[in-house]
């Protein structure tokens, strides 16, 4: 079964599972992910998301990211495949999973891939602080802005923003006025939606065209 453990500096968490827990789950969020059309402007946002953390589970089950002993008892240990995933990323994610696996035909081990991952997010948000977990646990699969056809650039933003402060729980603390800021009715969303149609126009291409090249160093 997936476990999962807060990073070092409360920046996200570690997802792992052994190989069937990975490609199981890779199975279910690429089911999901398919009913999107990458080329539409209004799906291509939710489908990167998707995506996104696709490409992750499968670099974890193709070794190719963290790889550790878990001990379940006191005679057997198993190695366990992993991915680091920031905690706004996450986040976004299960909501747009959620959304979209109603359109989707999905069996009862798809649907328990979908439980697991929110178990996991609820459980170690509340493993890494309580307090902050508190709120937080409030945009699990709702409250997020993910109808908004640039919701991958926001997302691209609100991860900057995140990673430029400093790590620790106060960061934590602060995820859900960072989430709230950018829904799409907010002051500050409206200001950032007219920086970005004025880069588009001097750059001469779509606002959709647009992404951030520079993200801060993550500190895990």
């Amino acid at each position: 079964m997936l476990q999962s453990n807060p990073t070092k500096k409360g920046t996200g968490l570690e997802l792992w599972g052994d190989y069937g827990d990975l490609t199981s789950l890779y199975e279910t969020i690429h089911k999901i992910g398919e009913r999107l059309n990458e080329y539409k402007k209004e799906e291509k946002g939710q489908s990167d998301i998707i995506m996104g953390f696709a490409y992750e589970v499968r670099k974890a089950f193709q070794h190719s990211r963290l790889k550790d002993k878990f001990v379940f008892d006191s005679e057997n240990k198993v190695e366990y495949l992993g991915f680091r995933y920031l905690w706004t990323d996450f986040l976004y994610l299960i909501s747009v999973l959620r959304y979209n696996s109603g359109y989707v035909v999905l069996d009862a081990l798809d649907q328990a891939n979908l439980h697991i991952l929110e178990y996991n997010c609820k459980k170690t948000l509340f493993d890494y602080d309580p307090q902050g977990a508190q709120q937080i646990q409030n945009f699990i699969d709702q409250k997020i802005d993910i109808h908004n056809d640039l919701v991958f650039l926001v997302l691209q933003a609100i991860n900057i923003e995140y990673l430029s402060k400093i790590p620790g729980k106060r960061r934590f603390r602060g995820i859900p006025d960072l989430l709230i800021a950018y829904s799409q009715f907010s002051p500050a969303y409206k200001m950032w939606e007219s920086d970005m149609m004025s880069r588009a126009n001097e750059l001469g291409c779509n606002v959709h065209e647009l992404n951030y090249r520079d993200y801060p160093e993550i500190v895990w």
